[in-house]
């Protein structure tokens, strides 16, 4: 079934594209005013544009410098839907959220990368089948390969836990941490809650 147009006969998809491609540009009025087309139309169009608000807010801003995008927009698009007025006749608190979202990406430092890196991956696996291979490091304690070639402690703390990059500051908590995980492997094994309660070795 084919999407009908927007109220001033628009095509919907149209404007929903014009509309991404603004907040890359950080034309935010421009933006808006596709929003609004789209917002005035119907409830049903309300929530698509919601949610392209949210997946642009993975695709096309920069979540390192901005972190905070996601989970903003995400409760903008929230309480847009949830402050919609079917009959227009107090649209502005559900339209306000939207130009929040819209303000807050179209400012923000931008990038293409969390689109790219999801289906460089992604597409990979599904269209040429890639399998990755386990890495030797990987095989510790809590894997079966790693207990059957009696990979312990000392092969936890000198290769599993290494981390990409170094904390700048020691972990005034690693020698005690170390110094326990020891004692427990001394002591008798017995059933605990954590045995069956997200251990990171349930999976096996």
């Amino acid at each position: 079934m084919p999407i009908p147009p927007t109220k001033h006969g628009l095509p919907a998809m149209a404007c929903v594209s014009a509309l991404q491609k603004c907040i890359r540009r950080g034309l935010e009025r421009e933006a808006m005013e596709f929003a609004v087309e789209l917002h005035e139309t119907s409830k049903g169009f309300n929530t698509m544009l919601c949610n392209r608000l949210e997946i642009i807010s993975h695709e096309d801003i920069c979540i390192f410098s901005s972190p905070h995008i996601v989970p903003f927009v995400k409760a903008c698009c929230d309480q847009a839907r949830e402050w919609y007025d079917p009959k227009m006749l107090k649209p502005g608190k559900s339209r306000m959220a939207i130009g929040n979202a819209i303000r807050m990406m179209a400012r923000a430092p931008k990038s293409r990368e969390g689109d790219h890196f999801h289906v460089a991956v992604g597409l990979r696996a599904a269209l040429e089948h890639y399998v990755p291979e386990i890495p030797d490091w990987a095989n510790d304690g809590h894997t079966l390969v790693g207990k059957r070639m009696g990979r312990g402690l000392d092969f936890f703390r000198e290769v599993s836990t290494q981390l990409y990059p170094a904390p700048a500051v020691a972990d005034p908590y690693e020698e005690e941490f170390y110094r326990l995980l020891a004692l427990k492997a001394r002591q008798p094994k017995t059933a605990t809650p954590g045995d069956f309660l997200g251990a990171e070795d349930q999976d096996e």
